[in-house]
């Protein structure tokens, strides 16, 4: 029995690794306000199509997908990565801490797949995926944190996307464009997707599996604690 809790334990903390990498990561919901020049325009055009809204999923395969030497590439255009509004930047650091906690969860799947093939630390392997779990919820709060001025409308998506297409034009485009495209682009929803609420419950199945197989573990293969003696207390 336990080989089969090696391999169940090894498979389940790599499984995170394609979960993180093929699933959807982040997930937006954008609309036309409905106060927008682009929206008055297009109503006139296609009503169906302003009354929707849009919704955008990525996974970390898709984006590596879309950045090309220096820029993101996304329905036919491109953004350059060193235009990006300062802004944006201002929430960076929730974004940072969010992808540091992700990076932290996948190394502790890594640590709870090495104890369960050297070692019979299952106490470790539980206290590991309770850590792993709050790594994923404290990324899904952070990038909240960081997701909050677009959602609120404080970070104009509009006004930033005319400034990427646009760059610095001053002249009667640029002008026409960024009126055009300010206050015209709502974010509904900007949030970490189903990949990360999977890597939580992957984590917390190795609990449940690891602390059924310890409870239903004879007492006599039970691994014993190291009992220290008078002499080492000195």
């Amino acid at each position: 029995m336990k080989i089969v809790n090696r391999i169940v334990v090894t498979i389940m903390a790599f499984s995170v690794f394609p979960l993180m990498f093929f699933l959807n990561l982040l997930r937006a919901v954008l609309s036309i306000s409905e106060d927008s020049s682009l929206y008055s325009i297009l109503s006139k055009i296609a009503s169906d199509t302003v009354n929707s809204r849009m919704e955008i999923t990525l996974s970390v395969k898709e984006a590596m997908g879309y950045f090309k030497d220096g820029k993101f590439s996304f329905a036919g255009m491109d953004f350059s990565t060193k235009k990006i509004p300062a802004e944006m930047l201002v929430t960076k650091n929730w974004l940072i801490a969010a992808a540091v906690l992700l990076v932290v969860a996948l190394l502790i799947a890594l640590v709870i797949a090495g104890c369960a093939i050297f070692t019979e630390a299952y106490r470790t392997e539980m206290c590991l995926g309770a850590g792993g779990i709050v790594c994923a919820f404290a990324a899904v709060r952070c990038f909240a944190k960081f997701a909050a001025p677009f959602v609120s409308g404080k970070i104009d998506i509009g006004e930033m996307l005319a400034k990427n297409l646009l760059g610095d034009d001053s002249g009667i485009v640029g002008t026409l464009g960024t009126a055009f495209l300010k206050k015209s682009i709502s974010v509904d929803v900007l949030q970490l997707s189903n990949a990360v609420m999977l890597l939580a419950i992957v984590f917390f199945a190795i609990i449940l599996w690891t602390l059924a197989f310890y409870i239903t573990l004879p007492e006599k293969d039970k691994p014993k604690r190291i009992k220290k003696s008078a002499g080492a207390k000195r």
